[in-house]
């Protein structure tokens, strides 16, 4: 207990940096409510003494320091010290007596705020450890209080030390036990109780203690709430069992300054009625707050189990997996249970709970061998099965079945198809082979007559004895042999073969101006017949490479400008240094092409459906050729639709090197 003027604040758990910060006004109504709480000490003071039953200025302090981050406990400390200080001069103490027994207070935040982790952690009566550290804390801060009280009673006012500290701790001690714990409440879970449940409980509590506090009744039934605070520690929210605890605590104060009750005994004298009685409130707060602070550790714990069992049950019970207890048997295994999935798994092998079959089987295998086995059910399913004794748990298994016959089929599916990709690339590629054979032996036994109708026309257009109708006729002989000659060796070209013109040992320089002037002369005939106008645009760009073959790539590419090109187009051939490279550009104003087929526009034999629906004249190697041509002279080729319609096509081959220096 403490004397009037002693305002003493007990426990608090201090690091509360999670909780928000108050406002300036809270502190100033936080510092008179602490004064006026340590100034009603003194009115529950016995008559014919100076001790205080309860001081609940100590409760208010550690409550306050509770809500506060720990970098603002100095200033609590300060605030319990001013105001209690105060205090204890407004009900007469000396000023060193009233800083002495300020002190106590504050040294008692202090203590309690020190041992319940200030700093550290953010401090909440979630568990039993947590109720234990509390109380642990509150006694701590009460003995530091009361000693220092003891030692201000003894040196200042020669008052008895022992009977001192003991009132002082358990007034501290009380109070703090009943206010300091609404400052650290964890977070509400549900509970089962309902309202008609806590209106009886309160109910039963009041008849106990109208009981317990008549005039003539004994002090062993002053035990008689402590069921009654049990029930509602087991049932109720936390913040219902405090509040109870609370309003109980004062109802027995008040009674007990009235004369009534246990603790109002004549056998007893003022001193002793208040330390039976601080003790009395202090086991029952301390109660309430342990089994409460218990109680909801278990409360959130079955929570949590709670929640693992309903994820346990959806993801896992009931889910495609089956999962079966089964206890073998010489005859037959018995099954203790099994989910959905694996009732439907062994629907056929089940007679009742007696369970045998290729899946049992199965499950024997797995577990001797202690390797994952595989069944076929009796509706072609195939399932992979697995088996793991379960220790202590009374020969019974824990089986695993997994339905793999989709997966199979997707393998099979997926075997079978890369069996028949495979087959079509070996056709594919046994096709490309002999085609190209084809070609190679075709051209080869065409060079030889084309060659002879070649040499026997030079010939002929020698001879002087032919006249003019015989030597145009020899000359569209030797224009048509040279157009055959040309074309096995494209053919050739294609194959891999041989050309008849060796190609130079080194590059020959190319005059491009005079290659597209050549290219457009020779192809004139057919762009008049066309309408279709042919200009050449040409620097005096020089590349490198076999003339031959440059030749013969924009010839390509002329006739299939001027094939696709409609009448009164224009075909446009350009060429200009670029760099180390020459670019020949081969621009019409046809349809152009679509990007699938400039995509597969370089393949052997592919021709655009525009030109099949067309009926326009081509074996579909013509760009194929040219791409090969220009990769053999060190060059590329490369098509894209023109910005105004049209194709445009750019062959790019090595350019004269220019002198040094």
């Amino acid at each position: 207990m403490s004397t009037p003027a002693a305002g003493f604040a007990l426990d608090a758990s201090a690091d509360v940096d999670a909780r928000p910060r108050l406002p300036w006004p809270a502190w100033i109504a936080a510092g008179v409510l602490i004064f006026l709480a340590a100034a009603a000490g003194v009115l529950f003071a016995p008559a014919g003494t100076t001790v205080a039953v309860w001081w609940p200025a100590a409760g208010l302090s550690v409550a306050f320091a509770l809500l506060q981050p720990p970098r603002r406990i100095w200033m609590v400390l300060v605030l319990v010290l001013v105001a209690t200080t105060v205090a204890n001069l407004a009900g007469g103490r000396t000023i060193p007596q009233a800083l002495g027994f300020g002190a106590a207070n504050a040294a008692e935040v202090a203590v309690v705020v020190a041992l319940l982790g200030w700093g550290r952690e953010h401090f909440q009566l979630s568990s039993l450890r947590a109720g234990l550290r509390f109380a642990i804390a509150i006694s701590a801060g009460s003995l530091a209080a009361g000693l220092i009280a003891a030692v201000s009673v003894t040196v200042l006012e020669r008052g008895a030390f022992w009977p001192t500290i003991v009132l002082v701790a358990a007034s501290h001690a009380a109070a703090v036990a009943m206010i300091a714990p609404f400052a650290a409440l964890p977070p509400r879970v549900r509970v089962r109780a309902n309202t008609v449940e806590m209106l009886a409980q309160s109910l039963v509590l009041v008849l106990v203690l109208a009981l317990v506090f008549q005039l003539d009744s004994s002090l062993p039934l002053s035990f008689a709430p402590y069921p009654v605070l049990a029930w509602a520690a087991f049932r109720f929210p936390i913040r219902v069992v405090l509040v109870q605890s609370l309003v109980a605590s004062l109802a027995m104060l008040v009674l007990t300054l009235a004369g009534r009750g246990p603790f109002a005994s004549a056998a007893l004298d003022v001193t002793e009625q208040a330390a039976v009685l601080e003790v009395y409130l202090l086991t029952i707060a301390g109660f309430a707050l342990v089994i409460s602070a218990a109680q909801y550790e278990l409360r959130a714990v079955w929570r949590r189990l709670d929640a693992s069992a309903r994820l346990l049950t959806g993801s896992v019970v009931e889910s495609r997996l089956g999962l079966v207890l089964w206890r073998p048997g010489r005859d037959a295994a018995r099954l203790v249970w099994a989910n959905p999935a694996a009732r439907a798994m062994l629907d056929a092998e089940l007679d009742g709970d007696d369970w045998s079959g290729p899946i049992a089987s199965a499950a024997a295998a797995a577990l001797r061998s202690g390797r994952t086995a595989t069944a076929t059910t009796a509706a072609g399913r195939t399932l992979t099965v697995e088996a793991n004794p379960i220790h202590g748990g009374d020969d019974r298994v824990a089986v695993q079945l997994l339905d793999v016959t989709e997966v199979l089929r997707a393998r099979q599916v997926e075997v079978e198809a890369a069996v028949e990709r495979e087959a079509a690339r070996s056709i594919r590629a046994e096709l490309e082979r002999q085609r190209d054979d084809f070609l190679a032996t075709t051209s080869h036994e065409l060079r030889t007559p084309i060659t002879s109708v070649v040499g026997y026309a030079e010939l002929l257009a020698e001879s002087s004895g032919l006249g003019a109708s015989e030597r145009k006729w020899v000359s569209v002989i030797e224009r048509n042999a040279e157009r055959l000659s040309e074309l096995v060796e494209d053919l050739l070209t294609l194959s891999g073969g041989a050309t008849s013109t060796p190609r130079p040992k080194e590059p020959e320089r190319i005059d491009c101006r005079a290659l597209l002037e050549d290219a457009a002369a020779s192809l004139a005939p057919i762009a008049e017949r066309k309408a279709v106008e042919v200009l050449v645009d040409a620097d005096g760009s020089v590349a490198l490479g076999s003339r031959s073959d440059a030749g013969r790539a924009v010839s390509n590419l002329l006739t299939n400008a001027i094939k696709f090109t409609p009448a009164g187009g224009t075909v446009r051939l350009a060429a200009a240094r670029d760099g180390d490279a020459v670019r020949i550009r081969v621009a019409d104003t046809g349809p152009g092409m679509s990007d699938d087929e400039l995509a597969h526009a370089f393949d052997r034999f592919y021709r655009a459906p525009g030109a099949v629906r067309d009926n326009v004249p081509g074996t579909g190697l013509g760009l194929a050729i040219v791409a090969e041509l220009a990769r053999r002279n060190g060059g590329s080729i490369e098509l894209r639709r023109g910005d105004e319609g049209g194709l445009s096509a750019e062959l790019r081959l090595p350019a004269v090197p220019t002198p040094s220096g």
